[in-house]
C-alpha cells in the first residue's frame, strides 16, 4: 500500500536513482572488523545480490572468515587452533557458495567451457 503524504527523509534516501534496491548496511552490534569486511563484501556483489533475509548469513561469513584469519595464526604455537581453522574455514565454504560469492555458486557449468579460447591447432589447417 502507497504510503500518503510526504515522504520522510529515510525513505526518500532509500530510493536509488536507478532503480537499484538499496544496499544492506552492517548491523549496529559488529565490531569494526566486521562492519569493513562486510561493507567490503556488500559493495563488492551487484545491488540487488543481497537480500534483507542474507543479512544473518552474511554476518556468519564474515565472522568465520575472520575467525579462519585468526586460527590460521595461532596454528602453528597451538595445536587445538587447527581444528578451529579447519571447521572455520568450512564454514567459509559453505556460506560462501549459499550466498552464491563462490565460482561454483555464480557460473553456469554450461558456459564454463565457452569462456576458455581453443588453443590447438585449426581442423581446417593441413598438417604436413
Amino acid at each position: 500500500m502507497l504510503q500518503r503524504g510526504r515522504k520522510t527523509a529515510d525513505h526518500l534516501a532509500a530510493l536509488a536513482l536507478n532503480g537499484d534496491p538499496p544496499r544492506l548496511k552492517p548491523p549496529p552490534h559488529l565490531n569494526d572488523r566486521e562492519r569493513r569486511l562486510f561493507i567490503e563484501l556488500v559493495e563488492a556483489c551487484s545491488p540487488r545480490h543481497f537480500a534483507r533475509s542474507d543479512e544473518p548469513l552474511l554476518i556468519a561469513y564474515v565472522q568465520s572468515i575472520l575467525l579462519s584469519q585468526f586460527a590460521v595464526k595461532k596454528a602453528a604455537k597451538d595445536p587445538a587452533m587447527l581444528a578451529l581453522w579447519e571447521k572455520s574455514t568450512r564454514m567459509v565454504g559453505m556460506l560462501s557458495t549459499r550466498l552464491r560469492l563462490s565460482v561454483q555458486s555464480r557460473a553456469d557449468p554450461k558456459t564454463i567451457a565457452r569462456q576458455h579460447p581453443y588453443v590447438g591447432p585449426n581442423p581446417w589447417d593441413d598438417e604436413k
